[in-house]
């Protein structure tokens, strides 16, 4: 039986992702670099870091 390798999403570092962050996600650096707090990984991909602005807008302010 062959094993089928599935698909690796590339990486890029942190700052080239918020350096574009207009361009690659539609928002401010300021917004890609609160989304990313917290998270200490130096290379992500793009997938995770819209998860990571979805979930920072979505936050509820108290």
């Amino acid at each position: 039986m062959e094993e089928v390798n599935a698909p690796v999403a590339s990486t890029y570092p942190r700052a080239e992702l918020i350096a574009n962050s207009q361009a690659i996600f539609g928002v401010m650096p300021e917004v890609v670099i609160g989304a990313l707090h917290g998270n200490n990984a130096e290379e992500l991909t793009v997938v995770e870091v819209k998860k990571a602005i979805e979930d920072f807008l979505k936050r509820k302010v108290s």
